[in-house]
């Protein structure tokens, strides 16, 4: 079986395009050598483990009730909220000067504020290239693995706990052909990634944990003889040569074909990378309290570099910390600021993207990042200054092919007012944000974004699935 062939059958696999004619870039900029290619439309995942709290980043302005009459919503929903700030704050005016920015959606004039820590989420948002889908869901229920399963499987209602099975971005994949990959930049793998084809489930996924580190060890002579990687690598190699002459041990042999293979698939990207010059001492230095974040983001520079090596179409990352049930404040904002702040991880990474033209396009225009979480959070706190399992949220999707505003009421009315059991939601415990619109139908759009006619394939039952009222996606991206 030859190298590529392999790879496409088992976790590792690569696109086995040949190198493109790319742009020659300053020598100041990249290393002499670098080439880089035209970046084609690639979606990034990004999910928030944990159930993110959409209500504590977004937040309606002081003057909120004055503008949309909402029968004292603001009230409500200090009394509901307020203890997650310790009584810092006298008033929700003092509380919203102190901790959000304010905007304005460009959709319906009205204005809304974005946690202070989210600068970066912010500029975009103020520059057109951030949809905020408002009351949508991923899942029908509260648990974490259910939930997570159903967002990285883009089905909202597949209510089995079964892990082997496909992912909406691997579906995508095998829509847009059969020679992209997806390349999961997390510590984790998931669902997302897996084809539609049970027998080659993760056959197209790369594990690119750390792209400067892909290649598989081989004897340094640098290192110390007793070095635990010399040691390890001369004993792999010593035990694999050995059964490579018996036959008869068809695994191992197997093996030996996987582990040559992905030597020299690692050893091409390498080598690639290798003459593009070491990070940018912006991502190289950079510090986020999520180490794992950081090193995505370092990872996600990288495939803008080599698109064409490692056959990405689309890319999963991951923050994991969201699940805060108690004295969340500090928690969410700090997770808030390593991820969307003006010097978080992805302000420094797309800042260094920019910089990176191919023959024709900027690699950063060709990025779409879609993010949401296994659930959102409940509307009122709970006793422990936090909030507990929730199940709608918000879907944000951020690109320069965004058509950017709020979609569906952000903070509707009927979250202030007596329900059908006259109950008001915001002084409920156990109240959702009400779930209206399915993130199939939100996906669904990022698909045909990627390739026309895909969302068919993806999520076939897209049209039929959960949409608010009055709401349409339709133009949600630019053609």
């Amino acid at each position: 079986m030859k190298r590529r062939q392999f790879l496409t059958n088992t976790l590792y696999a690569s696109a086995g395009a040949a190198l493109g004619t790319g742009m020659m870039l300053p020598s100041s900029a990249f290393g002499v050598e670098c080439s880089l290619p035209d970046m084609p439309r690639t979606l990034v995942n990004l999910m928030f483990y944990g159930g993110i709290d959409s209500r504590f980043v977004f937040m309606p302005a002081p003057n909120h009730d004055e503008a949309i009459s909402t029968a004292g919503y603001l009230a409500k929903l200090w009394a509901a909220r307020s203890v997650i700030y310790d009584s810092a704050y006298p008033d929700y005016a003092s509380m919203f000067a102190a901790e959000y920015d304010l905007v304005v959606d460009p959709l319906s004039g009205d204005s809304l504020g974005i946690h202070k820590s989210c600068g970066w989420l912010r500029s975009q948002f103020e520059a057109g290239r951030v949809a905020v889908v408002a009351n949508s869901f991923c899942s029908r229920n509260r648990r974490h693995d259910q939930s997570q399963l159903n967002a990285n499987a883009g089905a909202p209602a597949f209510d089995a706990l079964v892990y082997d099975r496909d992912g909406w971005g691997g579906r995508l994949v095998d829509a847009l052909s059969g020679t992209a990959n997806t390349v999961e930049l997390s510590h984790e793998i998931s669902v997302f990634g897996n084809g539609s084809t049970p027998g080659q489930r993760l056959g197209r996924v790369i594990h690119a944990k750390n792209t400067r580190d892909i290649a598989l060890p081989n004897v340094n002579p640098d290192w110390a003889v007793t070095d635990r990687r010399n040691v390890l690598t001369r004993a792999l190699k010593s035990y694999y040569a050995a059964r490579s002459q018996d036959s008869s041990q068809v695994p191992f042999s197997t093996f030996l074909q996987h582990n040559e293979a992905f030597r020299e698939f690692g050893d091409e990207v390498k080598s690639r990378l290798d003459l593009c010059g070491p990070l940018p001492v912006e991502l190289s230095g950079l510090d986020l309290n999520s180490h794992h974040f950081e090193q995505q983001c370092r990872n996600l520079f990288d495939l803008c570099l080599v698109p064409d090596t490692l056959g990405v179409r689309t890319v999963s990352m991951r923050y994991d910390g969201w699940d805060t049930h108690n004295v969340q404040h500090g928690r969410i904002s700090s997770n808030l600021g390593d991820v969307f702040g003006a010097a978080g991880g992805l302000a420094t990474a797309m800042g260094q993207i920019e910089l990176l033209n191919g023959p024709s396009v900027n690699a950063a225009d060709q990025l779409l990042f879609c993010v949401t979480s296994d659930f959102g959070r409940q509307l009122k706190a709970n006793g422990d200054r936090g909030t507990d399992h929730g199940r709608g949220l918000y879907t944000v999707l951020i690109g320069s092919d965004v058509v950017g505003g709020v979609y569906g009421e952000a903070f509707p009315e009927r979250e202030a007012l007596p329900d059908a059991n006259g109950k008001i939601p915001l002084e409920t415990s156990g109240a959702d944000i009400l779930g209206q619109t399915s993130t199939e139908r939100v996906l669904a759009e990022a698909c045909e974004w990627m390739q026309p006619g895909s969302a068919a394939a993806v999520f076939p039952d897209a049209g039929s699935a959960g949409l608010e009222p009055g709401v349409s996606l339709n133009g949600l991206l630019a053609a």
